[in-house]
Order: structure tokens, then sequence, then C-alpha cells
């Protein structure tokens, strides 16, 4: 007795087998006993578990100038994308020269002409408050003369016109330097610090708006393009398209840590559970095969599209154990998922397997004679169908 590899539902085990002999020009098997791998197989993709999606913070629409090609493997900090900047930085030049000037007209004010307009006023007050004191002394002393008839009663009247005066127009400009300092000159500050503010805000964002047209990797991984509606087109971008503020163009999947989706059929939704083992084949390689487990199955039925609406699914998601520095996100994958396990049980090759009106039979082989025998059987996969009753190990069967 020889081993050989059984391939199960698409999976390999190993199982013991008799050679391969001629009865009356048919050839022989034998029931033996093995395990019963029955693995079930869908349909996938493989997805990247962490996504960093990649998106313009350009306020408007920016032109694409110089973009990273697909597929690249690519660091964080690595340029990915360059916009035009050419209209922005002559708007920066006009900027930058309106904050410089308010930041001067601002600085003009508080170091020179607000003091000097302050110096000039305080000026005046001090000259003719020391005016008024003296025409005050004089009006006295013209009082005490006026008593012995020294001073007419006219000069008296006009010296105290003259100290009203004076006095008016001490009290003048005494209001006015306090309305200056209190009103006039806040107000005036206050109207260039808002000039400078907004030129200040204008100029910052001119300048983050020119960091914007740029975008480096946040992270490390692969470029892969997002399709999107552009000219009347569905496609990926390019150099020369336009794209808007927080319209995401492209993706960078972290590629250490892949897993699996798959959609299983709501009618063989009992054939899967969390847990199960999967074997998982790559169309793309077909040298590459993957391990993995079953990690969750959604508990909400959707339609898929250009399937029935009738037609319900549930998306599998399943990690995998180990990965291969070709594969890349978004590639197909045939999931084997393993469905039933029976150790240590009766198995016969399905081609020895005949059917009569529903009912299971083999040929059983004894020295040259042959005897038809009714079987009972259980599960099944690819190769071989589990006997519950009707044959025992080491009967030989004719197979097809």
């Amino acid at each position: 007795m020889t081993c050989g590899i059984l391939l199960a539902g698409g999976a390999l085990f190993l199982v013991s087998l008799s050679p391969v002999e001629t009865a009356n020009d048919s050839r022989v098997d034998e029931v033996f006993r093995g395990d019963l791998i029955v693995r079930s197989v869908y349909g996938g993709r493989l997805e990247s578990r962490n996504v960093v999606t990649v998106m313009s913070k350009f306020q408007g629409s920016a032109t694409i100038v110089e973009l990273v090609p697909e597929g690249n493997q690519i660091q964080q900090g690595d340029l990915l994308v360059r916009f035009d900047s050419t209209d922005l930085e002559r708007e920066m030049f006009t900027l930058e020269k309106e904050f410089a000037l308010a930041k001067s007209d601002l600085n003009s004010l508080s170091n020179a002409k607000h003091p000097l307009a302050i110096w000039e006023i305080e000026g005046k007050r001090h000259e003719l408050k020391d005016t008024l004191r003296i025409e005050q002394q004089y009006l006295l002393d013209s009082l005490e003369l006026a008593k012995d008839n020294l001073v007419s009663t006219q000069e008296i009247e006009q010296q105290k016109m003259k100290v009203d005066r004076l006095r008016a127009e001490h009290e003048t400009v005494s209001m006015r330097l306090q309305l200056t300092k209190d009103y006039l000159h806040p107000s005036e500050r206050e109207r260039a610090e808002t000039k400078l503010h907004s030129a200040e805000q204008a100029l910052n964002l001119a300048q983050s708006q020119l960091e914007n047209t740029t975008i480096r990797a946040p992270t490390d991984g692969v470029v892969v393009y997002k399709p999107l509606h552009i000219s009347g087109e569905f496609r990926t971008v390019r150099v020369g398209d336009g794209i808007y503020a927080n319209q995401p163009f492209m993706v960078i999947p972290d590629m250490d840590d892949l897993m699996a989706e798959s959609m299983v059929p709501e009618s063989e939704l009992s054939r899967v559970a969390t847990g199960s083992t999967v074997v998982l084949n790559v169309p793309a390689y077909p040298d590459v095969t993957l391990e993995g487990t079953v990690e969750s199955v959604s508990s909400i039925a959707q339609s898929l599209p250009g399937q029935p609406a009738w037609q319900k699914f549930f998306r599998v998601v399943i990690g995998l154990d180990d990965g291969d520095a070709r594969i890349r996100p978004g590639m197909s994958v045939l999931a084997h998922i393993v469905s039933q396990v029976t150790e240590n049980a009766v198995l016969i090759p399905r081609r020895a397997v005949r059917w009569d009106a529903g009912q299971a039979r083999m040929q059983v082989v004894r020295g040259d004679t042959r005897q038809w025998r009714d079987l009972d059987l259980g599960g099944a996969n690819e190769t071989h169908y589990e006997v519950l009753a009707g044959a025992e190990p080491g009967d030989r069967v004719v197979v097809r």
C-alpha cells in the first residue's frame, strides 16, 4: 500500500491509497480510512486592513503637474502629487507686499505719528498754561494798580477778556489731548491693527494654499489610484486633471496587513463559520498559495450588482497568516473554506460510486468475481464520499 495526496474541495490532505490494478480490463481502487475535508470555494479579492485615503486640501480646483506612478512603493514623506502653483506664487508676492506695508503703517503710527501728535498737543497746552498764568498775574497786578487809579477800567476789562480767552484755549487743548489719547489714536491704531491682521490672514491663507500644492505620503505603502468622474469619463487621474478639495483620488494600502473579502450566497451560509481555516489561490500567480482563517461573517445580508435582487449574500472577512511580495490589494483570489471535517471516516473514491434510481452502489472485486453492493453515503468532497454503511476499509472496488 502506498500514500497519496488527495484534493478535497481544493485542499490537500494525506490519505492511504492502494496500487491501481486491472480486473477484467477495469481499474480497481480501495476503500480506506482517512479524514474527509470538505472545502467550499468562493471568489473574493485581497484588501488592505488599513487604507489611507489621499485627497486635496487645496481650496478650489488644483491642476496636477506632477504625479507619482501607480503601483510605486513609497515611504512616508515621499512626494505624491504636485499642483500648479504659478498664480498662487504671483498672489503671494502681492500679499507679502501688502502685509509689509500694513505692518509698517502700524509701526509708524504707534512709534512716530501718535507720539509726535501727543507731544505737539501737550506742548501747546503747556505753552497756553504758562501764558495764562502770566496773564492772570498781570490781571491781579492791574487790579491792584486800579485801586490807585493807575490803570483804567477799560484796560482791566481787556485783560480779563484776554485771560478768559487763554483759559478757554487751554481747556480746549486739554480736551483735545484727552480725546486724542482716549478715542482718536486708539481708533486709528485699531484700524491699522485690523488692516495688518487682515493682511496677515490673507498671507497665511495663501501660504497654506501654497503648502497644499504638494501632497506627501502620510505613511509607507503602495500607490493605488481611485477612479473619479473627470471630464465626462470615469477613470483615474493623470497630469493635467483638475482636482477639487476633499476629493479622494488616491489610496495607500498597508501592505503588511492584508485580508481577503468574499461574498457567500445565503444558501451556503451554513458552510462558513468564524475560525474556519482557509486556503487562498491567487489566479495572477498560480504558484502562490496563502493560508488564513475566517475572522468574521457579516450578520446583514445584501444584494450584489449584476445579481438578482432576491439573491442575498453575506460578507466574509478572511485574515491571512502569511503573505507574498507579489500580491497587491484588489487582486482576485479563490477562497477554499473548510466547511466540514470528518476524522477517521470510511472513504470511497467518487469514481467507484454508481447511482441507480437514486441509490448509491459500488462493485466490489473479490478475486475474479464482482459483486454489487448498496451504499449509504454521508458527506463528500471533489474526490471522495464518506461511507456510512455498505463498505469496509480494504474493500476493493471498480472505478471508472
